[in-house]
């Protein structure tokens, strides 16, 4: 894990975010849909994060081990591609439930991300001047129920 973080910072750090090229509309569609991962809070308990990606919008929600919402936030974001990595970038990130309730940022959170099938590996705070703790976060695509009819 180390060895992929020292790496991953050598990519970002040769390749210049301003040489950055808009993603295609094919890598929004591949996000589309719901994705979770489990983590726990501060005191140790374990809690389920979800995400809802849709029209260049990021929703996430947090559960506490009881299934009650927690925190909830929503964030505007763009694609783009330097060189091999696949950005992600946050931005216009509202509170929207939770302690913090309201509160705005406009800082832009660049993210490295890949998409294997049903993974999307998000590594958080290894570009250059960001100020966000690094991050290598898993999540796992939500698949709708099966349904099947009867004849």
């Amino acid at each position: 894990m180390k060895q992929l973080m020292v790496f991953l910072v050598i990519l970002i750090t040769g390749s210049s975010l301003s040489s950055a090229e808009p993603a295609p509309e094919e890598d929004y569609q591949l996000l589309q849909g719901k994705w979770f991962r489990n983590a726990t809070d501060g005191k140790g308990a374990p809690i389920r994060i979800e995400q809802e990606i849709s029209q260049k919008i990021s929703k996430v929600k947090i559960y506490n081990r009881d299934g009650k919402l927690v925190h909830s936030q929503q964030a505007k974001f763009r694609l783009q591609r330097v060189d091999e990595l696949s950005l992600f970038i946050y931005y216009d990130i509202e509170v929207l439930e939770g302690p913090k309730k309201g509160a705005k940022s406009r800082v832009s959170q660049p993210c490295v991300y890949r998409l294997r099938g049903d993974q999307l590996v998000v590594v958080e705070g290894i570009v250059n001047g960001d100020k966000f703790p690094s991050l290598i976060l898993s999540w796992w695509k939500i698949k709708p129920p099966i349904t099947s009819t009867a004849t």
